[in-house]
């Protein structure tokens, strides 16, 4: 049977710090089954920044509550440096919610208010209140969660025995007139190029966690990740933006298993305004007045991906060779390491002028990569510690230009 709430938890508004102190002691308090429970069973947790979401909180909510099978057993709901109602519009919410609210109000001083702060201290918070063995879900404010996301998010967990599930966020279909066509169109590009990369490294170099079809997006409308994985991982980084990102490498230098599931999706308000610096309201804004000149940081050139492939498999024969006992996990975190610290591992922007022709070119690679049946192989030990593709030259030989 699921775990329930603890009883005597007090559910009305606390100022934060009041609230953490009086949660510590809750998780021990709760009843945690001798067997390991399913992923099904587990106690699920939501964490929720909101500032001055008055008008987006009801749908949230109601997303939430409107899960096919699985809803959450508590939402915390971090409402910090706000001026509208939204204390009272998630109130009034309260008595129709499945679950237990917890609202916790928090008012940041200006050198530390930000939208990862409030992230780092609701993920906390959800933590304080829940069982060893939960899972915690964070979402956005603005953002409707699918009918099926806490359900195909726990069937990721499962499925391919993994510790953290990010999943997509699209934008909301009612706000997309309100974006111009090029962006929308900029957008596409970008998400296609970056399928194609990702496709290509699940040939090169295989990840049974993380198999095609999978994405790239590590976005704060979508992570699931289990207790132990948010501990081990240190917690949310304390960052004023980008802080999904920076979990996401936290959770690869622990080495921590990590799965880009493309069912589980949210969809996020398409607003000019938003409420965090560095936000996607801020980016689309911003992309409104003058198109960057790079895209998306997270995108490199063919031969980077290719050759950043390469390193990581030479230095897992390398691994291999000095330390035969080590595992795939250890290897993982070693590997983040040295990502993080080589020169030519160094993420490199690509030029937005440059996306059409790279483009072409991993569509010429991936060709070549299919026509020789490189397939992921079932078992981690079948991965070839070296690539004949890979082989050679910074640019591999053979591999169309």
């Amino acid at each position: 049977m699921p775990i329930r709430p603890y009883p005597g938890h007090q559910t009305d508004i606390l100022p934060y710090k009041t609230t953490l102190r009086a949660a510590q002691p809750i998780g021990s308090r709760l009843t945690v089954p001798s067997r390991k429970p399913s992923w099904q069973d587990r106690y699920r947790t939501g964490a929720i920044p909101a500032c001055n979401e008055a008008e987006y909180l009801p749908r949230c909510l109601r997303a939430l509550a409107g899960q096919d099978t699985l809803p959450p057993h508590r939402v915390v709901l971090m409402i910090n440096n706000t001026t509208d109602q939204s204390v009272d519009t998630a109130r009034s919410l309260r008595p129709s919610l499945p679950f237990d609210l917890t609202l916790v109000e928090q008012c940041y001083s200006p050198a530390q208010a930000s939208a990862g702060r409030a992230r780092r201290d609701a993920m906390a918070c959800a933590a304080a209140l829940s069982p060893a063995d939960a899972i915690l879900f964070t979402t956005d404010a603005d953002a409707i969660v699918r009918s099926d996301w806490i359900a195909q998010s726990l069937s990721a967990f499962e499925r391919y025995d993994v510790d953290a599930v990010f999943g997509r966020a699209f934008l909301d279909p009612a706000d997309i007139a309100l974006i111009p066509a090029h962006l929308h169109a900029d957008d596409d590009a970008e998400l296609r190029y970056g399928a194609l990369l990702e496709h290509m490294a699940t040939l090169l170099d295989p990840d049974p966690h993380d198999p095609w079809p999978r994405h790239a997006e590590h976005s704060g409308a979508s992570i699931a990740v289990t207790m132990a994985a948010w501990q081990r991982a240190g917690g949310i980084p304390d960052i004023r933006t980008g802080e999904d990102r920076a979990f996401y490498a936290s959770l690869r230098r622990a080495g921590l298993r990590i799965r880009h599931a493309p069912d589980v999706v949210v969809h996020v308000s398409g607003r000019l305004v938003g409420r965090a610096t560095g936000g996607m309201a801020e980016t689309i804004a911003r992309r409104i007045q003058a198109q960057d000149a790079h895209v998306d940081d997270a995108l490199e050139s063919v031969s980077c991906r290719v050759h950043r492939i390469r390193r990581r498999l030479a230095y897992r024969t390398h691994l291999a060779a000095a330390a035969p006992s080590l595992d795939q996990v250890e290897f993982e975190a070693l590997w983040a390491r040295e990502e993080a610290r080589a020169p030519d591992l160094q993420p490199k922007l690509l030029a937005r002028a440059d996306l059409e022709c790279e483009t072409r070119r991993a569509l010429r690679l991936l060709a070549w990569l299919q026509t020789r049946q490189m397939h992921v192989q079932d078992d981690p030990a079948d991965i070839p510690a070296a690539s004949p593709v890979l082989s050679g030259a910074s640019r591999p030989v053979g591999i169309p230009g």
